[in-house]
């Protein structure tokens, strides 16, 4: 199959005893099964992006990807594969993350329109405050229900087009009335606020591209450094 890196970007919903994945791909992928729940694949195709320059109406000097996470979120809301879930995760492929520990973090928020800012830096710049980085993008089902329920729209008629998908929905979410709940321990991220992987206190770890990268990540933060990496 694709290496993962290929991946469009990830969903996970989270239940009170299952996590389901839900997977939006520019290639065709296959995950092969989960234990504890299901995987949804869609495939799909969409152009490829460019990068920005940060300045001006663009807010990024990374991908310019909002297009494409219009269409994921789009085609996830649709489906109705939220029903019955209490939280929402965007994960990076490049990001090694563990929804066990995630439940301690955002259980006291569950029925709430919430999302949880997860990086503390360029407070002063737009949006002001804390900053939802995309690495791990955590939503309550409320504040989904929030874009499916007619904000979808709303959302789209900002100017994004400069925006990338993090802060795209970051607005969205401020745009629609949904509450930022700053978690600064939720990711070890190489672009905020790091942590080595043999941290527990967090819930995941960014940025690991390469495979090897990510498996020796993964390892060491189950206690189990010297295990073979599965390639």
């Amino acid at each position: 199959g694709h290496p993962v890196e290929s991946i469009g970007c990830i969903r996970y919903a989270l239940g009170p005893e299952r996590a389901d994945f839900a997977v939006i791909s520019s290639e065709l992928v296959n995950l092969g099964f989960w234990d504890d729940g299901n995987v949804t694949t869609w495939y799909n195709p969409v152009p490829q992006v460019g990068m920005g320059t940060l300045g001006g109406a663009v807010t990024t000097n990374s991908f310019l990807n909002t297009q494409i996470f219009i269409v994921a979120w789009n085609t996830l809301v649709s489906s109705k594969q939220l029903d019955g879930h209490d939280f929402v995760v965007k994960a990076d492929p490049d990001c090694v993350w563990f929804p066990d520990r995630l439940a301690t973090h955002v259980k006291a928020y569950m029925g709430e329109a919430v999302y949880f800012p997860n990086c503390n830096l360029f407070q002063d710049s737009p949006p002001q405050g804390p900053k939802l980085y995309g690495a791990l993008e955590v939503f309550s089902k409320q504040a989904i229900d929030l874009y499916g329920n007619g904000g979808s729209a709303r959302c789209q008629a900002m100017d994004w087009h400069g925006w990338g998908e993090d802060y795209y929905m970051q607005m969205c979410m401020l745009l629609l009335g949904a509450r930022g709940q700053p978690d600064y321990l939720l990711v070890g991220d190489h672009r905020c606020i790091p942590a080595g992987c043999e941290d527990w206190t967090r819930v995941a770890f960014h940025d690991y591209k390469d495979p090897i990268a990510w498996g020796t990540c993964f390892n060491v933060a189950i206690g189990k450094p010297d295990d073979p990496i599965d390639r």
